[in-house]
């Protein structure tokens, strides 16, 4: 008969092993919604950059927001919300994305661009990075109702979607395919160790998140890599000081936004458990409807209409404007009612 305290150890190495492989599914899951379905990093699990850049950047911010959600209020939209326009800052200190983008700004006031905040800051990094993946890790552990009904109803209309996408920024059919295909297999394989190697459908994501005390060294990493990034990176980008000042009443306004959602939403009932819970059969299949859909999109751009990728690129930044102003308003609105 194995010794009690041999068993513990045991029993508390497996659960270790568990909670962080969820981190690394996590942290996989932000970069790929992020990142690969808008072909902006088309290898990010396969590269150094990748590895040393893009999983440490999407995977301390997701946890760290995360886990604040999930420790000091409730995941609902406005809270999750409100945590991601936090996460999509990052595109001023770091990128400089704000200020000064790779392309061609629209419209800057003040020096920030304005549609670089509505799309980057208060659309994609609120949705593609935090709230799409953490919906999905819901789904592969407690069942939280995170994902959006219209996502939950089509999920085949979705993945198609982010196909096309996809091939807005793909260069070539045969770098969509590779990076479409690469991709989906590499979060397939983690998706099926979490469910077969960890049996993480049977656990609660709020005690798979990081603890109050274990967010304390993931958020002094993320300092750092704030630190270390925003000195590296297009350094010469960064703005003079009355440029940077409407981005600090953002940050400001946002974290005060936060502070009240978090604290409102404690009062508030649990949050729905949905009974959609996805195979992995249905998994594969919803992974070759999105590599099918983003190399048969970037095909025809290519080939035959290369107009196809500014129309998208377009519609995808009227559409995201547009959610952009409706989330904020509907996030900040629901804090201050009664």
């Amino acid at each position: 008969m194995r010794p009690i305290n041999t068993l513990m150890k045991h029993t508390t190495g497996e659960r270790g092993m568990r909670r962080y492989f969820f981190w690394l599914l996590l942290a996989s899951l932000s970069v790929f919604f992020a990142e690969v379905t808008v072909a902006s990093y088309l290898y990010p699990y396969f590269t150094p950059w990748g590895i040393i850049s893009l999983l440490p950047l999407y995977g301390l911010h997701t946890l760290i927001l995360a886990g604040i959600v999930y420790r000091f209020g409730k995941p609902r939209f406005e809270t999750l919300y409100l945590a991601g326009i936090i996460f999509g800052l990052y595109e001023a200190y770091i990128t400089k994305v704000v200020w000064n983008p790779e392309w061609d700004s629209f419209l800057k006031i003040g020096g920030v661009g304005i549609f670089e905040v509505l799309v980057v800051v208060l659309f994609w990094h609120p949705f593609m990075s935090f709230i799409i993946p953490v919906g999905v890790a819901e789904l592969l552990t407690s069942g939280r109702k995170i994902l959006p009904d219209i996502v939950l109803r089509h999920p085949y209309i979705t993945a198609a979607l982010l196909g096309i996408v996809e091939s807005s920024n793909a260069p070539t059919p045969l770098h969509s395919f590779l990076s479409t295909f690469s991709s989906s297999a590499f979060l397939l394989i983690l998706i099926y160790l979490w469910l077969e190697r960890f049996k993480g459908g049977h656990h609660d994501m709020k005690v798979l998140l990081p603890t109050s005390k274990e967010l304390k060294p993931l958020f002094i990493a993320l300092l750092a890599y704030y630190i270390i990034f925003s000195s590296l990176l297009r350094r010469e980008a960064l703005p003079e000081v009355s440029a940077q000042a409407p981005i600090w009443l953002l940050y400001a306004a946002t974290f005060f936004l936060l502070y009240r959602v978090l604290k409102k939403s404690r009062e508030h009932g649990e949050v729905e458990i949905t009974e959609y819970r996805p195979e992995l059969r249905r998994l594969i299949g919803l992974a070759g409807v999105f590599v099918i859909s983003a190399t048969v999109s970037t095909s025809i751009k290519t080939f035959v209409l290369p107009e196809l990728g500014v129309a998208v690129i377009m519609t995808l930044w009227a559409f995201a404007s547009v959610i952009a102003v409706v989330s904020l308003v509907k996030s900040a609105r629901w804090t201050f009612t009664q």
